[in-house]
């Protein structure tokens, strides 16, 4: 995964993955693969999906081209609470993008190294070689 600072202050992961490249046909079976993993963590709580793509699609507000699905999956690690201002970045959530050809899949960098890792890795765990 490639590590961005999205608008020169988010740092976001980011991994373009060819549908060829995958076992997925759409955004809802990637979504589903990574529910279960979410599901399966010891620490980890599913909060939800929430349908970007429709969302935006409904206010009749800009999509960008080419895209044709995009959902974000929500949940949370929060092992513990050790400042109040930590829940301001949470929940967690992995955003999917579907495209004719690729999925753009992209988080948030976590407070916590350990996190990280365990995203990028439900991830690329799908991806072929």
């Amino acid at each position: 995964m490639k590590k961005i600072n999205l608008m020169d202050k988010y740092p976001v992961y980011i991994k373009e993955v060819l549908k060829s490249k995958t076992k997925f046909k759409n955004v809802d079976e990637y979504i589903e693969a990574l529910k279960q993993k979410i599901e399966a963590d010891e620490i980890a709580t599913y909060i939800g999906i929430f349908d970007n793509f429709e969302h935006t699609n409904n206010i009749g507000w800009k999509i960008m081209e080419w895209m044709i699905a995009g959902k974000i999956l929500l949940f949370c690690f929060g092992p513990s609470i050790e400042t109040s201002q930590v829940m301001a970045i949470r929940p967690r959530n992995i955003a999917i993008a579907e495209f004719k050809d690729k999925f753009v899949i992209s988080f948030l960098e976590a407070p916590i190294e350990k996190a990280n890792k365990k995203e990028i890795s439900w991830i690329l765990e799908y991806i072929e070689d």
